[in-house]
């Protein structure tokens, strides 16, 4: 038995790093969250500059108004104390619009740096699909191997269990196998496997 299981540990080896690796899905999700983030900010960005916009014109709108009362006549002294209150509130709509003004332009780079982002999260995406696609073909190959090797035929349309089929090419007898990863450790199936070998 411990020869048998010296002769197949790359085998064990492989297939624990193929359970691994399919379990493992922290790039696609990483990559999912930072996509959704960035079409979050996107939004929040054209929502904020179109807030800007509209309170510009307003601010503006309020200006025009302001300025037209500044002009009717009243005694001297009201007249200048108006004129000085209302360029007062001028001076002040003229720097709230210089602030969004500043604001828009803040979030027109937050939206551009967004947008790199998301270019560089695609770039990402699209490295780690072509990197998990030669993964595959070599997880593939190895499988092949494996199966060629063990003679196991595995039956993934019973899934959870652990199913399939061993040959045994010396006497032509095909058993069948089904185990339940609940029921038992990783380490009673693997060696229940083995004993099947």
């Amino acid at each position: 038995m411990a020869r048998a299981t010296e002769l197949f540990a790359e085998e064990v080896h492989v297939m624990k790093a193929l359970y691994q690796d399919y379990n493992r899905r922290t790039d696609i999700d990483t990559i999912a969250a930072t996509e959704q983030d960035i079409n979050d900010l996107c939004e929040t960005c054209t929502s904020r500059e179109a807030d800007a916009c509209n309170a510009i014109k307003e601010l503006q709108k309020q200006v025009q108004e302001l300025e037209v009362g500044a002009t009717y006549p009243q005694k001297e002294g009201v007249h200048a104390e108006r004129v000085a209150a209302l360029r007062r509130q001028i001076d002040v709509a003229k720097q709230l619009i210089e602030e969004l003004d500043e604001e828009s332009r803040s979030v027109e780079k937050q939206r551009q740096m967004i947008e790199a982002q998301l270019q560089e999260a695609q770039k990402s995406a699209q490295e780690a699909a072509s990197v998990m696609s030669a993964d595959e073909a070599i997880t593939k190959h190895q499988l092949s191997l494996f199966a060629h090797i063990t003679r196991v035929t595995w039956r993934s349309d019973q899934q959870p269990l652990v199913a399939g089929t061993v040959s045994d090419s010396a006497t032509g007898d095909i058993r069948l196998f089904s185990f339940d990863p609940a029921a038992s450790s990783r380490f009673e199936l693997v060696n229940a496997l083995w004993e099947l070998l």
